[in-house]
């Protein structure tokens, strides 16, 4: 990484700025058993990333339907209501 940059060489973009609520991050707190945060943070540090990362890969992937509930059937089968 340089210690200086020069700024007189960028660009302003053209244009509104895009955003889109999807795409944003949203900080939420949630509470997770200690021993799953551990295994986590171990798997985030072996794969050379943020656990936070890893975290949200993990969700993006169940929310898509790449990762499946190996119990999921099971539950399925439960009357609610």
């Amino acid at each position: 990484m340089k210690r200086e940059y020069d700024l007189k060489r960028l660009k302003k973009r053209l244009g509104k700025v895009k955003t889109s609520i999807e795409a944003s991050k949203i900080p939420i707190s949630i509470r997770l058993d200690g021993s799953d945060l551990a295994a986590l943070r171990t798997e985030a540090e072996r794969l050379g990333i943020p656990y936070q990362t890893l975290v949200g890969s993990v969700l993006h992937r169940y929310v898509r339907g790449d990762i499946i509930d190996r119990k999921a059937p099971e539950l399925a089968k439960l009357k609610i209501g």
